[in-house]
């Protein structure tokens, strides 16, 4: 069975990316600072963030002011 990934752009306190890698029943996250790049081969920082649920692999929205990732997020 195939595996999910996503990225989400995400206006929070800082603006910045997040990799999401379904391992073992949940998707492993990751911030990430730069925008991701497009040319294989370029490495850029990936600071590892709490794990999510599978669910969240879809989230578009506003996380509310006072939760954790408060801000917009979009595929």
């Amino acid at each position: 069975m195939p595996q999910i990934f996503t990225i989400q752009s995400h206006n929070a306190s800082h603006y910045h990316y997040d990799l999401r890698l379904e391992i073992d029943g949940v998707l492993k996250s990751f911030a990430l600072p730069k925008t991701p790049p497009t040319e294989p081969g370029i490495k850029l920082l990936a600071i590892q963030t709490e794990d999510h649920m599978l669910e969240y692999a879809d989230f578009e929205g506003e996380i509310p002011q006072g939760h954790y990732g408060a801000g917009t997020a979009t595929l």
